[in-house]
């Protein structure tokens, strides 16, 4: 096999994404614990759960529609089709719950649990680190990253948690269910 690049990704499990995911929240979860105002002050909104919920999901449809638009650039094109071979054989409850555990569990880590440690900036730097992949033709998903946990991150100082966790589960909902749909060139 030549460069890292050359394969094409296999198919991964749902179930492996799911326990991924389930460590990144008992790790966020015993950071929460540890700090001083204890797990529920750090996941508790500021204000309204409804309200933060509503923001989160408006933002996260917001955001995805900001990703269709982006889908004809070729950097985009060349992740979705990676992504795609990613997601082959999914059912529609595979790719919600990993939406629901990656989007649960990466906001406790990253905007609950660090968000307030580091700040804005450095939070949303380690979520696009932690969306890298060793292959020079996915240069766009650690950028796309970087944007989204910029954007995730304003609504976790506005929301909370709860608006944070809302908008990341919505992105991935609608992303995952769409990209099980057959490929079309519009």
């Amino acid at each position: 096999m030549g460069e890292l690049g050359d394969a094409t990704p296999r198919s991964i499990p749902a179930v492996v994404i799911i326990h991924q995911e389930g460590v990144i929240g008992l790790i966020a979860l015993i950071g929460l614990s540890i700090r001083s105002d204890g797990v529920l002050a750090g996941l508790a909104p500021p204000a309204s759960l409804i309200t933060a919920v509503a923001g989160g999901v408006a933002v996260g449809i917001g955001s995805f529609a900001v990703l269709w638009v982006l889908r004809g650039l070729r950097a985009a094109a060349e992740l979705e089709s990676w992504q795609r071979h990613m997601v082959q054989g999914w059912s529609v409850t595979d790719a919600v719950a990993v939406a629901l555990f990656s989007g649960l569990a990466e906001e406790a880590l990253i905007r609950a649990l660090l968000q307030p440690l580091l700040g804005l900036w450095p939070a949303a730097l380690l979520f696009a680190a932690l969306h890298f992949i060793p292959d020079r033709r996915l240069w766009f998903w650690p950028i796309l990253a970087l944007v989204l946990g910029l954007v995730i991150g304003w609504v976790f100082e506005l929301g909370g948690y709860p608006a944070a966790a809302a908008a990341h589960v919505t992105v991935n909902v609608l992303s995952l269910l769409r990209l099980r749909m057959p490929a079309t060139d519009s």
